[in-house]
C-alpha cells in the first residue's frame, strides 16, 4: 500500500507528543480519570481499566475483570471482552491523531481462546499494525497473569465525517 505509514520513530529521535497521545494519557491517567466514554461507568469499566503504557500506535491496559460481567458460570462474557478490546483500539487509534476528529470502528472480529475467569487482572495489549491517512488495522490480545492469551481481536478503524465532541462526566 503506497499510503501506508510506518509507526516507528527514526532511530535516535524522541517521539512527538500529538493531540491523541495527550488525550489518551489524560483520559486514562492512573490517578483518576478525567474523561470516560459515557457508557463506561454503567458497564462497570471506569474503575477496572488502568493505563500501563501508551505511545504512537499502541496501548497497554490492565483490566480487573469483575463478577458482574460474568455469564452464569464465573466466566467473563465474551461481549464484555469485546467492549474492552473496542475501547482499547479506539484509544490506540487516537494516538495516531494530530487533531480531534470523528472516528469509528468499521469492523471488529473476535477469537476466544481460553475461558476468562472473573476476579483476576488481565493485560490488554493493543497495537496498530497498518495505517493509512484515514484508516487503521488494530490488533488486541487479552492475556492472563501467566501471559497466556485468552482472547484476540482484529479491528478496522476509520476517520469519519461527524463532529467530534468531548463530553464532560
Amino acid at each position: 500500500m503506497a499510503d501506508t505509514a510506518t509507526l516507528h520513530e527514526p532511530s535516535g529521535t524522541q517521539p512527538v507528543e500529538n493531540w491523541g497521545l495527550t488525550a489518551v494519557r489524560t483520559a486514562l491517567q492512573p490517578d483518576g480519570r478525567t474523561r470516560d466514554l459515557p457508557f463506561m461507568r454503567t458497564a462497570g469499566l471506569s474503575d477496572t481499566l488502568h493505563l500501563i503504557d501508551t505511545g504512537k500506535g499502541f496501548l497497554n491496559l490492565s483490566w480487573q475483570a469483575e463478577a458482574p460481567l460474568d455469564s452464569y458460570d464465573g466466566i467473563v462474557h465474551g461481549g464484555m471482552q469485546t467492549v474492552v478490546a473496542d475501547i482499547a483500539q479506539g484509544h490506540a487509534f487516537s494516538t495516531l491523531l494530530d487533531a480531534p476528529c470523528g472516528f469509528s470502528t468499521v469492523d471488529l472480529s473476535s477469537r476466544f481462546l481460553r475461558p476468562m475467569k472473573s476476579g483476576q487482572t488481565y493485560r490488554v495489549e493493543t497495537r496498530v499494525t497498518e495505517q493509512t491517512r484515514r484508516t487503521a488495522l488494530i490488533e488486541t490480545t487479552i492475556h492472563r497473569e501467566d501471559g497466556k492469551p485468552v482472547s484476540h481481536f482484529l479491528g478496522s478503524w476509520q476517520v469519519v465525517n461527524r463532529e467530534f465532541k468531548v463530553k464532560a462526566n
